[in-house]
């Protein structure tokens, strides 16, 4: 497959490492959740995977592909179609980042992003494949996003994920300072 070759692998690279800093996604997660209405959020760090929830009133959508350039012009896009590609944002001129590419960090430490939504449930495979899961997941409460991430980098090891994403989050010094829900 196309997202298999050398080349694709790179252009994902250069993409991650566009926000190279030791989880910088942790920052785009807290950005993200405050740009769908969360009051709250929370990080549950495992030795296999990272587990991020919001309350968040803005559940993913999804745009029909038919218009779905009509949908990024306007800035309508659907939450799946902006975070499984690139350049399309389905963010409005009042928020901060554009969902997608500062999110794309999170390949550092996983190749499958898993997202439990109150609206539907799925995984994202080869950097931009949406797959339904069937199930939910027994930490997601009610009023909540749920994003797990497992460690199964082929680059960066669980050990030296947990490692370096526990030292993001003790870093972490006021980081709701510019935010305007999340408290």
């Amino acid at each position: 497959a196309v997202m298999d070759t050398e080349s694709m692998r790179r252009v994902w690279s250069s993409i991650v490492d566009k926000y190279s800093d030791q989880a910088h996604f942790i920052y785009e997660l807290l950005q993200n959740a405050d740009d769908a209405g969360a009051t709250r959020a929370r990080f549950v760090l495992l030795a296999n995977e990272l587990l991020f929830a919001h309350n968040g009133t803005r559940h993913f959508s999804i745009s029909d592909p038919l218009s779905e350039k009509s949908d990024s012009k306007h800035g309508d896009l659907g939450d799946v179609n902006a975070i499984t590609s690139v350049g399309n944002s389905n963010k409005k001129y009042n928020t901060i980042g554009k969902f997608g590419v500062g999110f794309k960090a999170v390949f550092q430490y996983t190749n499958t992003p898993h997202i439990y939504d109150p609206n539907l449930n799925f995984k994202i495979e080869r950097y931009i494949v949406p797959v339904l899961l069937d199930h939910d997941h027994e930490m997601r409460l009610a009023d909540e996003t749920l994003f797990v991430f497992p460690f199964d980098s082929e680059t960066i090891g669980a050990k030296q994920a947990e490692r370096e994403i526990a030292e993001k989050l003790a870093a972490l010094i006021q980081p709701t300072l510019f935010l305007k829900n999340l408290m």
